[in-house]
């Protein structure tokens, strides 16, 4: 892949007019590319569009998240937007992530062993920030693994890609809808748009993947498929989804031998932090507006912390 900027590459700072060097290359994704850039003297991460990405709505909604403000500093949010002269497209710089923050993949594939305590710290902050982002009419679209990274010393945690948090019921500006496996039922069957609804759900998604490394709906309907393909996973995820641990409905429980985490975690956690789960992916599989709120996360967090000694 040809990167777009290169080093001691020069990018002018719209609001300041003041330029920003580009450092090093850091990744790339399906938007655009993001690098290590200095401003000030200063760290910053800078992401820049690909031609294509670069779209007027998308720079619009770009300018009114500057002008906004991120909801804490949690949120490695968009502080200014970036051009250069003879480059297709803009960028924006934000907040540079250090290297102490992990993401929830490395959690999955025990690259890390983060302490109780810092992970019910990282789910109480988590709901905290989105609390935030919500309350400021806002909805974030894409709450999943790739989006959420947190230090696995003492639990703060970080949230990247911002760009496409959009005012709530608004179309995100590329048409993102989430990502798969994440995606609230609705969304899945093609009903409904990204919103704060769709982020709760994908919200408790995460929050059962932290605690129990294992999917709320991958049961023993998911190990008697033999092709995860589309009609399969909306099948799954959006059409029949089943929760796990449904006391009601006991057709997708886990299966030995194949979901071995979910079998072992579940059982460990008080009645009041399942129960948050049941609501979940029960009554809130098929009524969005009764699906668990943040605050409630946030304080069930806070009492399970508060169980440890």
């Amino acid at each position: 892949m040809s990167e777009i900027l290169k080093p001691k590459q020069k990018v002018r700072i719209e609001s300041t007019g003041v330029t920003c060097e580009v450092e090093q290359f850091l990744a790339g994704g399906g938007q655009g590319e993001v690098y290590r850039a200095s401003l000030a003297g200063k760290p910053v991460a800078l992401k820049w569009y690909y031609e294509q990405s670069a779209t007027s709505t998308q720079k619009t909604a770009l300018e009114a998240l500057v002008q906004r403000g991120a909801p804490n500093n949690r949120f490695l949010w968009p502080m200014d937007m970036a051009s250069a002269e003879g480059i297709p497209g803009f960028g924006y710089i934000m907040p540079l992530r250090e290297p102490r923050y992990k993401g929830i993949v490395d959690l999955m594939k025990r690259r890390i062993e983060p302490s109780f305590r810092s992970l019910t710290t990282a789910g109480r902050d988590l709901s905290d920030s989105f609390l935030k982002l919500h309350s400021k009419g806002l909805s974030y679209c894409d709450i999943s693994f790739g989006n959420v990274f947190f230090d696995p010393d003492n639990g703060e945690v970080l949230i990247c890609d911002n760009d496409n948090v959009v005012f709530d019921g608004k179309a995100p500006a590329d048409g993102i809808a989430g990502t798969a496996r994440f995606m609230a039922p609705e969304i899945v069957r093609g009903e409904a748009m990204p919103s704060t609804a769709t982020d709760l759900f994908s919200l408790a998604v995460l929050h059962f993947y932290m605690f129990m490394v294992h999917h709320p709906l991958e049961g023993q309907k998911e190990a008697e498929i033999k092709c995860l393909d589309l009609p399969a996973m909306t099948k799954l995820y959006g059409k029949e989804p089943v929760f796990i641990f449904d006391p009601a409905d006991a057709s997708n429980r886990p299966v030995k031998g194949f979901h071995d985490n979910a079998l072992a975690y579940w059982y460990l956690y008080p009645r009041f932090f399942q129960q948050l789960f049941i609501e979940s992916f029960t009554v809130g599989l098929h009524f969005p507006h009764k699906r668990v709120r943040e605050s409630m996360w946030r304080a069930a967090m806070e009492r399970l912390s508060d169980l440890i000694l």
